[in-house]
């Protein structure tokens, strides 16, 4: 672990902290197995706080700019010295360089879990969020053979997981989808083109959809498709269009009225829970639906967002429960809901 000693600075430290998936998952953007992410350190006295970076190439991060950007900000003056003034640091971060938003995520989970911690608090209730019910979360089938497909299906079922989310991008789309309404007749099942579709593709695709009881589409446009062809695709669709790699922080929700019905909301996207909760009351007030979602994470960083999730309607987090090599335990899978524990800060524990 690379590490400096500030006193009663905020030390930074990280680790590599590679992932490896039960399945190779498959998206549009391709096929993996693994995911490198970081774990991330900082130390306040004698409080540490834990939090995770997970850069993708489709969000203009990779494991060796991350690496590079936490080097850089592992400086005396950085952070400073009050683990309490997140959002200063937050700005700070922001002000210093544009998006690297999984690096500025990491540090300020690890920001929150030093606070909870200190007021030996769970950040939910650091936040005033107790009380409320959170939504099942999915599980998600990615691309594969239709007879891995099949199988996946299978063993999500006799897992016990109530919602499936199902991965599309492919020339035999739809034999994916007959394949997993063969083995889950009954399950609700959402989808994820990941931006693969042209905007009549997408328009044909959700007619076929809404055949199969689909509930809504997740960015059945590329990243960088304009409103207009969104609109296209909303007003043509008679299943609700979400948007995900479209919208990272709040002013793109504001951009995206009435051209989407809903927003997918990830932690490495926001840079962090303050901008994600900026992202949920901006799509609140224009009256759109929320997702929150995950990259391939450890239970670090999904645990992190659930301490969000009863703020949103939808929950796509299941980045730890599709690894093989999970290091922390979190949030506890049952009976469709991620329980989180009474620790404080983001009550996650290293194996």
């Amino acid at each position: 672990m690379t590490a400096v000693s500030l006193g009663k600075k905020i030390a930074l430290s990280f680790e590599p902290m590679d992932l490896r998936t039960l399945h190779p998952f498959g998206i549009s953007y391709g096929t993996s197995a693994d995911s490198h992410n970081f774990f991330v350190t900082l130390t306040h006295k004698d409080v540490v706080g834990y939090g995770e970076a997970s850069p993708v190439g489709y969000h203009g991060e990779s494991p060796e700019t991350a690496a590079a950007l936490l080097k850089a900000w592992m400086t005396e003056d950085f952070l400073g010295d009050d683990p309490f003034a997140i959002a200063e640091i937050t700005r700070k971060m922001d002000k210093a360089i544009a998006g690297h938003t999984s690096v500025k995520a990491g540090i300020e989970m690890a920001l929150h879990d030093i606070c909870g911690k200190i007021a030996n608090l769970p950040t939910y209730k650091m936040l005033g969020l107790s009380g409320l019910k959170q939504p099942i979360t999915d599980f998600t089938i990615g691309i594969d053979s239709l007879e891995m497909i099949e199988k996946k299906t299978k063993e999500a079922i006799d897992a016990g997981y109530k919602v499936l989310k199902v991965k599309q991008g492919t020339n035999y789309d739809r034999d994916i989808i007959k394949s997993v309404r063969k083995i889950a007749k009954d399950i609700p099942i959402r989808v994820d083109a990941n931006g693969a579709w042209t905007p009549k593709q997408a328009v044909l695709m959700a007619h076929f959809l809404a055949e199969q009881n689909v509930q809504f589409i997740e960015q059945p446009l590329p990243k960088y498709s304009s409103v207009e062809d969104f609109r296209f695709v909303r007003e043509r669709s008679p299943l609700p269009i979400f948007a995900d790699e479209s919208i990272c922080r709040s002013h793109d929700v504001a951009r995206f009225a009435n051209a989407i019905d809903g927003v997918v909301v990830k932690l490495a996207k926001t840079g962090g829970l303050l901008e994600a909760i900026k992202v949920i009351q901006t799509a609140r007030a224009h009256g759109m639906q929320i997702m929150f979602g995950c990259m391939l994470e450890s239970s670090l960083g999904v645990t992190a967002a659930v301490h969000l999730s009863s703020l949103v309607d939808h929950l796509d987090l299941d980045g730890a429960l599709l690894l093989s090599n999970d290091p922390f335990t979190g949030a506890v899978y049952d009976d469709g809901i991620l329980k989180l524990t009474d620790l404080p800060g983001l009550g996650v524990t290293r194996r």
